[in-house]
């Protein structure tokens, strides 16, 4: 009995999104093959990544909202100089697809679709 405020003490120490499940997940495809799929942890958090055969581009994204599923994506890409560009995508259902050529008034270098997986 002398134990249970102390083990009820320490699960209150202990971080939510360390015992948290994956809030969201993306597929990232480029020239409709299977590119990444990542996962975000929590509110705000960020994955940064080189996609598989484009040499010297960064992708970032960032999770703005978990439901609907709202991301900042971010390319960098340094051949003949920085260039950047950023937009958001928003995915509603699970399912759901979004090519980034559709952000008006952004340009990917690359053509991006991110799927929310089922």
């Amino acid at each position: 009995m002398k134990y249970l405020p102390l083990t009820l003490a320490a699960l209150l120490a202990v971080p939510i999104h360390a015992v948290a499940a994956d809030v969201a997940k993306i597929d990232i495809y480029l020239a409709g093959q299977l590119n990444q799929s990542i996962s975000f942890l929590g509110a705000n958090s960020t994955v940064k990544f080189s996609p598989t055969g484009i040499p010297n581009t960064t992708l970032e994204l960032r999770l703005i909202a978990p439901e609907p599923l709202i991301v900042e994506m971010k390319e960098t890409t340094t051949d003949g100089g920085i260039a950047e560009a950023v937009g958001r995508v928003k995915l509603v259902t699970p399912g759901s697809s979004f090519d980034v050529s559709e952000i008006k008034g952004v340009r990917f270098r690359s053509s991006y679709v991110l799927v929310r997986p089922n």
